[in-house]
């Protein structure tokens, strides 16, 4: 993949908004033999993740539509003097999104 701050991210999964605060709701791709025999009655049931106000809005800008530096921009704007190291921040939760197969990233086409 390219320079990373030029990918796009857009949300893989459902979530639910509450006050402004998202939280993802996501399923495990391939439960263990061990949680399909003691959660049984959960296995069906997505998992959910609340996130903050800082990452409730980054959430949102994962529409497909802008790249890690427009999101990082538009976040550092928004929260002005109440984000410290913006850049560093939105990248690494949108590495963390990724990584944990909440959001896709790719190269946006000319």
């Amino acid at each position: 993949m390219s320079d990373f701050k030029f990918v796009v991210p857009i949300r893989n999964c459902e979530y639910e908004l509450n006050n402004k605060l998202v939280t993802v709701l996501f399923k495990k791709e391939k439960p263990s033999l061990m949680e399909k025999l003691i959660f049984r009655n959960r296995i069906d049931k997505p998992y959910k993740i609340d996130l903050d106000e800082i990452g409730s809005f980054v959430w949102e800008l994962c529409d497909g539509s802008k790249n890690v530096e427009e999101i990082t921009k538009l976040t550092k704007n928004h929260f002005e003097e109440n984000i410290e190291n913006a850049e560093a921040r939105v990248e690494l939760f949108i590495k963390q999104l990724h990584r944990n197969k909440l959001i896709l990233l790719y190269e946006k086409q000319e």
